[in-house]
């Protein structure tokens, strides 16, 4: 904000420790963020006013990122993952979600299911139809199939492979 730091009058919030800065007889001028980026910000000899209001995304991504992390094994469903990271509205959680991670919550789920799955189907003894019925399947072919569509072999052939 060095570029435009004449002219500006500030005035710091206390509450919610906001610093609104108001910017006069400014063309342009260059925001640099912390992590590096640049945005800039250019007025046209017809604009009176131009408003600007930055929110820091990555404090509020991480803070989201942290509430997911910490729930997700313990919710049953996409509801109850929403109501543990203090959301009512399914829809809002997954504008969120998808937002923050990328993917749909069921997609995310699902993939972290599978990472488990396939590391407890190379790492122990546990049958199959156990762990299908640990993980929410409602059938052992549901988990044959998605297995095998991801790792190209199904869990019981893998568990061979792997076994020395």
């Amino acid at each position: 904000m060095e570029d435009c730091m004449d002219g500006i009058k500030s005035k710091n919030n206390r509450k919610n420790d906001v610093r609104k800065y108001l910017l006069t007889d400014v063309a342009s001028c260059t925001f640099t963020f912390s992590d590096g980026l640049k945005s800039r910000v250019t007025s046209s000899p017809d604009d009176e006013i131009v408003l600007v209001k930055f929110i820091p995304r990555t404090s509020k991504f991480k803070w989201f990122e942290e509430r997911v992390l910490g729930n997700y094994s313990s919710a049953r469903n996409m509801n109850e993952l929403a109501r543990l990271c203090g959301y009512d509205c399914l829809k809002t959680f997954t504008r969120h979600f998808k937002k923050s991670f990328g993917q749909t919550p069921y997609q995310w789920i699902l993939d972290r299911k599978m990472e488990e799955i396939h590391s407890l189907v190379a790492n122990s003894d546990i049958p199959i139809t156990a762990i299908a019925k640990m993980y929410g399947f409602k059938s052992i072919s549901h988990l044959v199939n998605i297995y095998t569509k991801r790792y190209g072999t199904p869990p019981r052939k893998s568990r061979l492979q792997d076994t020395p």
